[in-house]
């Protein structure tokens, strides 16, 4: 006879609730990866263009210093921006951390209880089998008490 766990959907939606966490969570790593790789983009940019300006600050060129400061502005505001949105994705990384903590334990506490019933229905098929097999051996142990009682 086969075992078979009765909960074993509500496993199986577990588990794949915790592979679908576990996706969110890489997901959101990945976009937390790729905003800093922009910050830092953002970030080299900003410094490329203030030494342009400090350039053309120094060379007296004064035509162009409103255009670096406009642009110096808007790569604050977008680094800005970006920090912003990383912090939103940290705080989205955790709540998904402790969802995925959460539901490894759901599952976890499901396996042990699967695998709990497993043994009981395995040491009851074992029993089983061993009271099939000492009644066999009494069986066959009356027979020849009863053949040797019958030789005398």
């Amino acid at each position: 006879m086969n075992f078979k766990f009765s909960l074993q959907r509500i496993l199986n939606l577990r588990e794949q609730e915790t592979q679908e966490a576990e996706l969110k969570l890489e997901k959101t790593r990945n976009i937390i990866a790729d905003l800093r790789k922009m910050v830092h983009q953002e970030r080299d940019m900003y410094f490329d263009e203030r030494d342009e300006l400090n350039q053309n600050l120094k060379t007296g060129n004064l035509s162009s210093v409103k255009i670096y400061e406009r642009s110096l502005l808007l790569r604050q505001e977008r680094i800005i921006e970006l920090l912003d949105n990383i912090r939103t994705y940290q705080a989205d990384l955790e709540v998904l951390q402790q969802i995925l903590i959460q539901s490894k334990r759901n599952q976890k506490i499901l396996e042990n209880l699967r695998d709990l019933k497993k043994k009981e229905f395995f040491d009851r098929e074992t029993a089983k089998e061993q009271r099939m097999i000492d009644e066999i051996g009494s069986q066959k142990y009356i027979r020849a008490q009863i053949n040797e009682k019958g030789e005398e």
